[in-house]
């Protein structure tokens, strides 16, 4: 079985829970600007949740390695806002596997979508990480400036896929073609080869670097 076929099976079976958003709800996160604290918040992180830490530093380093490109201060923003996404209270795992499965998802269509600049605007006015398309989702959002907002885009973005999940019988590939919004192989095939690949380095890598140290 190939990886991506891997991904697709483990994370249809990860017992997710996802409540519905609520119009306006934005977390402490505003977006890459407002990262006022983000060193302290990172270090608390550190010594309150070691698991956390441990994928805050793998999404990192991934991140750096995608899009070097980017400034440091968005990408530590956005690496923080991912792994929040992913351990907020109300989503339910049944094992550290599955959380591990739904954060390499989130990494694959977030890289391909944006390639984690949470700035991004398409020609088609889709926003944001997730590239949330704003003529379709505007309604949960406050303003088309908050469709940038790093939490609420993760938010509206994750529920849009769980919703075209159900539809999709649990059928990732499938999921993706709405997702996307067309039947294109070759989207999904990047998305689940970019989710296997930051498993697969997950799962292989030490991860010996601390945050904060240069990249090689």
């Amino acid at each position: 079985m190939r990886a991506g076929k891997i991904i697709i099976v483990l994370f249809c079976a990860l017992g997710i829970y996802h409540y519905p958003v609520a119009q306006g709800y934005c977390g402490p996160d505003r977006g890459a600007g407002g990262t006022t604290g983000l060193s302290a918040e990172v270090t608390a992180m550190k010594n309150d949740n070691p698991d956390k830490y441990r994928d805050f530093r793998h999404v990192l380093r991934h991140i750096r390695r995608m899009n070097g490109r980017q400034d440091e201060k968005t990408s530590l923003a956005v690496a923080k806002a991912l792994v929040d996404h992913v351990y907020w209270e109300r989503y339910r795992f049944t094992s550290g596997e599955h959380r591990l499965n739904f954060l390499s998802v989130l990494m694959g269509i977030v890289l391909v979508e944006s390639a984690f600049d949470p700035a991004a605007v398409s020609n088609r006015n889709a926003r944001g990480l997730m590239q949330v398309h704003w003529p379709t989702w505007k309604r949960y959002f406050s303003s088309p400036e908050e469709a940038h907002d790093l939490r609420r885009n993760l938010t509206v973005g994750t529920g849009i896929l769980r919703l075209y999940m159900r539809r999709s019988n649990n059928d990732l590939r499938r999921a993706l073609y709405r997702y996307l919004g067309a039947p294109d192989d070759r989207y999904a095939d990047r998305v689940i080869e970019s989710a296997a690949a930051f498993k697969a380095r997950v799962l292989a890598d030490p991860l010996k670097r601390q945050v904060g140290e240069k990249k090689p």
